[in-house]
């Protein structure tokens, strides 16, 4: 395994939390940490993804239904990253 591997596989192992939703910009709150957005069109994986990366079943819901994500969902990874899954477009 190459270093950013080993490195990417230890950062999506730790903890993993929810931590806001907002319907709006103007309601997130502000972090410290960076962040990585996941944007796509409805229904096409992004919460799915999120469960896939953290190795988790349900941190991110899920629904086979297109357009249940209505706000944004913040997710904070080991005090490292902030993870920000969007509503489909």
């Amino acid at each position: 395994m190459t270093v950013n591997a080993e490195f990417a596989r230890k950062l999506f192992s730790g903890a993993c939390e929810f931590v806001a939703g907002a319907a709006e910009l103007a309601a997130l709150p502000e972090f410290a940490l960076p962040e990585t957005a996941f944007v796509g069109r409805s229904n096409v994986g992004k919460s799915s993804l999120i469960n896939a990366l953290t190795n988790r079943t349900s941190l991110a819901r899920v629904s086979h239904t297109p357009g249940r994500t209505r706000q944004i969902n913040l997710f904070r990874l080991r005090d490292s990253l902030m993870l920000a899954d969007l509503p489909g477009y």
